[in-house]
Formats: structure tokens, C-alpha cells, sequence
């Protein structure tokens, strides 16, 4: 970046903005409101309504907006730009972009990427780093916004090391996290465990509430024994960045066809979904293979055609950023069908395969605390459920947030499940949890799931919900959902979980 002249004087502020869902309108509404900013008389404008033409010496242009699509201006962003790709040189203009992207589009934050090469390329100056943030950019936002202050007062200096880039990783360019601890969390099986991963270096950005996404390594037990099925060795590699769990319909359309399956292709009727789910309960591609088709009528060519690439598996985190580490809690899918043991692709890869794991990060806008107030909290987690919720609370303590917050946790037996049991037990007894919650469903004889638990807290629950709460729920979504709704209701009165639905209070991680 080059030397700025920031102590010239600021004849116009300009803060400029292209947006389509609103995002950067709005944050350019909140930057022309700043009370820092007001000496300087900030004009917001769309970009469509600057005039190239008429930037120049004194000119400072604050340039916030999203990308359209795969990196295309939005649609209030396009004359301006056209304008400024045909514009001649601009050296008494100075700048600085905020650009709003997704990383999971090709080209992430692509249209602010070229609005700041188009400046650059016409020797406007920069006041700071490009700023290429995801769908977390409230986090860089706040960031940016003081110390951009601090430039325009004419600090040249304040932002020289301020570099808020987010990397658009993906599954064709995963981050190799280093695994740098496996603990086990409970004592019965299936086991549950707590990871830590290393992503230092990585540049990526996430906050509590966000998915991270794993690429997972195929079992090399599998893949020798697809090999032995085929009698041919180069299976191994044909086939180790395959799907091998996961097959979907279509796949198993051209396996019954190729193998000539008149059990498959009856299986895959639509009157027959639940026969057909409930053979596929447990099963692998070789069960499949070995049940409908034979080496000869689906060549090992045409197999590894057929199927796609291996899907990345996503996990809720469990944690806070800090100190380059990000936490998972997942839970081993592990068991022996038909003389093999079976491994999760996922599981199986973090748990048994090497000590690196390629990852990429994913924005949960849905999952995260609500912005600003101090409305008491709700933590419903059932087993692993407890992960994203575990990533809230540091969130909480790392930002001084002393909000009233309630977590319910479910599980099987509280002497053998009860997950992150020391860390929970402390933060109520230092009150950072109003109230600790629990459903152990196997110790006593009569069940009992969070939903009761909620049920015979029902007053304290009913108050924090009528003092503005926000209910966050994670875990299986076969049953959980609708056990939540039928307890609120019970203890808010009908209709109460759609209303609350309605107002953006409830916040759904189910899997």
C-alpha cells in the first residue's frame, strides 16, 4: 500500500454502496451515521449516483458493496463502474473498499476486488487494506470502522498492519488444519470427542454459530476391499476421492440398470422410500455392488464416472476464535455389518486417519447472538448438539456480554455422558449460567428428555421468553424440533413457537 496523503484536506466524503439483499446499503447508512465521520459531512449515495467525472483532489470515496452472482457489480453498482473502467487517471482520489462477499462462490468478493484494482489502476490512493469479508462482516466491520476514523483524522499509519481478508477456501482448495488434540468426552458408547484443530495461517475467519466443513479421506480398509472385489489394485486410486456412503438415486438407478437388478430397481419406487432407507441403513457402495451387480456389468471405469466427488461433511463449532484454534465435538459413527467394521467417512477420517484435516469455514448468520441488547438466552443442546452452543458461550465471555443465560442439555446417563460436564459446572457456579439444566434420559424409570425438563422449569422458562429470550436448538432433527414446540407451547400457550419463529427468537441447528 502506498504512502497517503492524509493530513490534505477532505473537501467530500463520499460513501458510496452497491447492494442487492441490502447489507451494504445498510452499512453504509450506519458509516454516514457515525459520529466520528459528521466533520467531514458524509454524502451516502449509490454508486450509479457519484459522478466519475467529478472526482478528483480532496475527493475521499468510502466504497462498501456486495458482489452480484460470481463476482459481478450489483445492479446500482453498474454504470459506476463502466464509468470508471473508461475514466482517466485519478490521483488526487482517495479510497477505501468493504467488500461483502460468500465464500462459496468461484469468485468471492469478485465486483470489490476489481473496484479496488480499477482505483489503483488510475492512481487513486489507498487509506487502507481492502477488506474482503464473508457473511460475518459485522466482526470486521467493527474493526474497520475506528481505525478507518483514525486515518481520516489523519493518523497515515493506523491501518498499515489492519489486513481483514477472508480466504476463500472450498472443497477444491480445503486448509490442511493440523489435529492437535483427540479427548474422548464420555465413558459409554458411541463415543463422543472433543477436537482441536490448528488453523494458524489459514486467514480464516469464522465466529460461534459458524459450520466448518470437512473433506474427508475415504477408509483405505474400504477402498482395498472394493479393490478385491474388482481383482485390480488401481480401484485404491481410482476410487479414493469418491463417494462411497453417500449414494444417491441416480447412482443407484445406473447400478441396477448396469447390474441388471430387478430387486434395486424396486427398491427405488417412490411407494418403496422407506424399504429402500431401510436397506441402506449402515450399507457402503461395496454392500451394494456385492448385492446387484458384479465386477463385469459395471466396470470399474464407468463406476468412478458415475460417482461424485467425496462430499464434504459439516460440523457445527464449537468454539470462540482464539488463538488460531478451532474446537469440534463430534460423535464416532463406528460398528461391524456383515464381517467388516464400518468407520464414518467423516469420523473415521478425524479419528483414525492423520494428523491433518482438510477444512474451510462456513458463515451461520442464523446461529449467531443477536445483535446488540441484552435479551436473556435459551440453550437447548441434545448430545453432540452441545457443540455450537459450547462456541456461544465463549463468545459471550470473550466479548464481556453478561447477558441472563439458560442451557438445557440432554443426554443418556450423567455419569458416563455428560459432555463438557467441568467446564458447564463452573461457569454456573461463577453465574456466568443463570441456570444449568439437565435431562439424563436412562437414569431414572420414567424417561425424561429436555422437553420435560423445560416443562418443570415452565415459570422461569415463561419469564425469560416474555422478557424478549432467544431459544437456540441443536441436535437431531428426527424428533427434537418437534418436541421443542410442543414444550413451548405448552409453557407460552398454542402458537407460541411460530410466533416466537416469527419474530427471528428461534435458532435451529438440526441434523
Amino acid at each position: 500500500m502506498n504512502a497517503i496523503p492524509t493530513r490534505s484536506p477532505i473537501s467530500r466524503l463520499l460513501v458510496g454502496f452497491a447492494s442487492e439483499s441490502g447489507n451494504a446499503r445498510a452499512l453504509a447508512q450506519r458509516l454516514g451515521a457515525d459520529p466520528e465521520l459528521q466533520p467531514h459531512g458524509p454524502q451516502v449515495l449509490p454508486f450509479n449516483d457519484i459522478d466519475v467525472a467529478g472526482l478528483g483532489h480532496g475527493d475521499v470515496l468510502l466504497a462498501i458493496s456486495s458482489s452480484f452472482g460470481d463476482g459481478e457489480p450489483p445492479a446500482n453498482g453498474e454504470r459506476f463502474f463502466e464509468s470508471l473502467r473508461q475514466a482517466p487517471a485519478l490521483p488526487g482520489l482517495r479510497y477505501a473498499v468493504f467488500g461483502l462477499g460468500d465464500t462459496g462462490y468461484p469468485s468471492f468478493c469478485g465486483f470489490t476486488k476489481a473496484l479496488d484494482a480499477a482505483l489503483s489502476d488510475r492512481q487513486a490512493q489507498p487509506l487502507l487494506h481492502r477488506v474482503d469479508a464473508d457473511l460475518g462482516y459485522e466482526q470486521f466491520f467493527q474493526q474497520w470502522r475506528p481505525v478507518l476514523g483514525q486515518v481520516l483524522d489523519g493518523d497515515a499509519t493506523a491501518g498499515q498492519d489492519l489486513r481483514l481478508q477472508v480466504t476463500a477456501y472450498g472443497e477444491d482448495n480445503a486448509f490442511a488444519a493440523g489435529i492437535v488434540e483427540r479427548r474422548r468426552l464420555n465413558h459409554s458408547p458411541p463415543a463422543a470427542w472433543h477436537l482441536q484443530l490448528d488453523i494458524a495461517g489459514s486467514g480464516m475467519a469464522y465466529r460461534a454459530g459458524d459450520t466448518l466443513h470437512l473433506v474427508a479421506e475415504n477408509d483405505p480398509a474400504l477402498l482395498q476391499a472394493l479393490a478385491s472385489w474388482y481383482g485390480d489394485s488401481s480401484a485404491v486410486d481410482a476410487l479414493r476421492d469418491r463417494e462411497l456412503r453417500l449414494l444417491s438415486k441416480g447412482v443407484l438407478r445406473e447400478l441396477a440398470r448396469l447390474g441388471g437388478s430387478d430387486v434395486l430397481k424396486s427398491l427405488l419406487k417412490i411407494s418403496q422410500k422407506r424399504e429402500l432407507d431401510a436397506y441402506l441403513h449402515g450399507l457402503d457402495l461395496l454392500d451394494v455392488l456385492q448385492d446387484h451387480a458384479t465386477p463385469q456389468s459395471v466396470p470399474l471405469a464407468r463406476l468412478r464416472e458415475l460417482l461424485s466427488p467425496c462430499l464434504p461433511r459439516a460440523y457445527s463449532i464449537a468454539s470462540h476464535p482464539r488463538d488460531d484454534q478451532l474446537s469440534l465435538c463430534v460423535r464416532e459413527v463406528r460398528y461391524t455389518l456383515r464381517g467388516r467394521e464400518r468407520f464414518g467417512t467423516a469420523t473415521g477420517s478425524l479419528l483414525h486417519g492423520g494428523d491433518t484435516a482438510r477444512v474451510y469455514c462456513r458463515s451461520n448468520p442464523g446461529f449467531h447472538l443477536p445483535e446488540g441488547g441484552n435479551a436473556p438466552l435459551l440453550l437447548v443442546g441434545t448430545g453432540t448438539g452441545i457443540a455450537p452452543l459450547m462456541g456461544l458461550m465463549q463468545e459471550l465471555q470473550a466479548t464481556g456480554d453478561a447477558r441472563e443465560v439458560h442451557l438445557v442439555f440432554g443426554e443418556k446417563h450423567r455419569e458416563h455422558d455428560f459432555l463438557y460436564r467441568e467446564q458447564l459446572q463452573d461457569w454456573q457456579a461463577r453465574g456466568v449460567l443463570a441456570g444449568l439444566h439437565t435431562a439424563f434420559s436412562r437414569d431414572a424409570a420414567q424417561k425424561v428428555y429436555v422437553q420435560h425438563v423445560l416443562k418443570q422449569q415452565a415459570t422461569q422458562m415463561r419469564d425469560v421468553l416474555a422478557r424478549g429470550g432467544h431459544i437456540y436448538l441443536c441436535g437431531n432433527k428426527s424428533h427434537l424440533e418437534g418436541a421443542m414446540r410442543e414444550a413451548i407451547d405448552a409453557i407460552g400457550g398454542e402458537g407460541h413457537w411460530d410466533a416466537l419463529r416469527g419474530e427471528g427468537r428461534t435458532h435451529c441447528e438440526l441434523y
